[in-house]
């Protein structure tokens, strides 16, 4: 069990209420309100902004007519500067019915934004769908939000000429050690400031540096502050999510990756709040103690009897699984009332048939997988679709969905592009044993694929490092050609 779990956890409760302190207050519960469903019950919630009118929040309406908005260290105003992916904090309340305890109003009386990362692109991918800033492996998807300005040949691509060597901002979550997974990436303006949110490991109290994937972190200087972490005297920070802030950086460090960066002040990620009646989180787990007691982020949750499950079960809570989370925050700890699955499963490949009666398709390659559709997919690309009968056999698609049932995909963002026959897929693992990977109910032998073809986050593996340490429930990413009615496997990465 890592130090964090074992030492870190019930101090940290006591820490982030002195965090509180200096974080937007969210309201406490009017007089005659709370469970019985009088007046207002207050509520915290961490999410991205999915869409504007008011403001939502992981799908979840706000009305923010009288919002304070306190965005990346500036003062806070009230001037909505948010914008679509921005991963935030909302403080605010619940109106609720009386006797009923049903929802009539969400109201957000501050949100605070802080970067995940900003910094000099090191490297980006060819193929616009990485790049490395800080140290860290920044993945793009079909939701992440790009810039127009540095938008490459797709919506949610990268062009590499534009975005290399330049100053970026990202939101993100934080997937891993060094792995971000963007909801939004945008060209810095202004002077710069370099700010990075991820898993302290290494953590040297003599030498006052840790590391944060392949970026080194000296806190060394006097005026550092680190008022808000635990004393490093007493304690390693080795597990403890973190925004380290710096004011400058180097190339250099651990691995192809590595950077160096100068901090002037670090503290936990944190709600802010220990004890609040309503909690939503949406993040990806980065720890389970057991069945139904997991962290998101540094948020500790557990389940009971009475939590419902959605697009997925107890036993698919795996490191790495991407949840969204609501219920009572208790002593630090919310309960779990409902656990909402937000697979990041990803395919491309095209359309082999199409059945617009059942709202469904099948792709070639892949055709023990059902894709399907309803009211809230969201489809984009060549000649504008807006419906399953608008797409053709041969269409080439980029879906970006959840996994139910084992052999379907519930669609939840398609981009339709000419033919190729090239075909990706990323999910989690759900079963391995060298040469053959488990994944989207189909086993796949990746026999076939050369040493150079399997790949990490530093690059080339090789085949018996690939799957020495490849476990169920971490995501692979598979790319072959579709030919002669099979695909021919041709890389594997992992980004763990």
């Amino acid at each position: 069990m890592r130090p964090r779990l074992q030492h870190h956890i019930l101090g940290f409760a006591a820490l982030f209420l002195a965090i509180a302190s200096c974080s937007p207050a969210g309201p406490t519960p009017q007089a005659g309100g709370g469970i019985g469903g009088t007046g207002s019950v207050a509520t915290v919630s961490s999410g991205p902004v999915t869409k504007f009118g008011s403001v939502f929040v992981s799908g979840t309406e706000y009305d923010n007519t009288n919002t304070l908005y306190c965005i990346d260290h500036e003062a806070c105003t009230t001037e909505n500067r948010l914008k679509i992916g921005m991963i935030v904090l909302v403080n605010g309340t619940r109106t609720v019915e009386y006797g009923s305890n049903k929802t009539l109003t969400q109201v957000a009386h501050t949100i605070t934004y802080e970067e995940t990362v900003e910094g000099v692109v090191q490297s980006v991918a060819a193929d616009g769908l990485s790049l490395v800033v800080l140290g860290q492996v920044v993945s793009v998807n079909l939701k992440t939000e790009i810039d127009p300005s540095i938008q490459g040949t797709t919506l949610h691509t990268l062009d590499p000429a534009k975005v290399a060597n330049s100053l970026v901002e990202i939101s993100g979550f934080v997937t891993g050690d060094g792995t971000i997974l963007a909801t939004l990436i945008q060209p810095h303006t202004g002077a710069p400031h370099y700010e990075i949110e991820g898993v302290i490991r290494n953590h040297d109290r003599t030498a006052k540096t840790f590391a944060i994937g392949s970026l080194v972190v000296d806190y060394s200087r006097p005026t550092t502050d680190l008022s808000q972490m635990p004393s490093p005297a007493n304690q390693t920070w080795d597990g403890l999510i973190v925004f380290a802030l710096g004011d400058q950086w180097s190339q250099g460090g651990p691995g192809p990756n590595g950077a160096r960066m100068n901090a002037t002040s670090v503290k936990p990620k944190a709600l802010g709040v220990s004890d609040v009646e309503d909690t939503e989180v949406e993040d990806f787990v980065t720890w389970v103690n057991g069945p139904g007691d997991f962290f998101l982020n540094n948020v500790h949750v557990q389940t009971n009897s009475g939590t419902v499950f959605e697009g997925g079960t107890l036993g698919d809570i795996l490191v790495g699984s991407h949840l969204n989370v609501s219920g009572p925050l208790v002593g630090g700890i919310v309960t779990a009332t409902k656990v909402d699955f937000e697979s990041e499963t990803e395919l491309q490949a095209n359309v082999a048939a199409v059945d617009p009666t059942a709202n469904t398709l099948t792709l070639a390659g892949l055709s023990g997988l059902t894709i399907e559709f309803d009211s809230q997919t969201a489809l984009s690309g060549k000649g504008t679709p807006r419906r399953v009968s608008d797409l053709r056999s041969g269409d080439h698609l980029q879906i970006h969905g959840q996994l139910h049932g084992g052999h379907a995909i519930r669609a939840k963002e398609v981009e339709r592009s000419d033919p190729s026959s090239q075909v990706q897929v990323q999910s989690y693992v759900t079963n391995v044993s060298n040469p053959w990977l488990v994944l989207l109910g189909s086993t796949i032998d990746t026999s076939a694929i050369p040493e150079s073809g399997f790949h990490g986050r530093n690059g080339i593996l090789g085949r018996s490092n690939f799957f020495a340490e490849l476990s169920v429930g971490m995501t692979v990413v598979l790319r072959g050609t579709y030919q002669d009615n099979t695909v021919a496997w041709t890389s594997a990465s992992r980004n763990d």
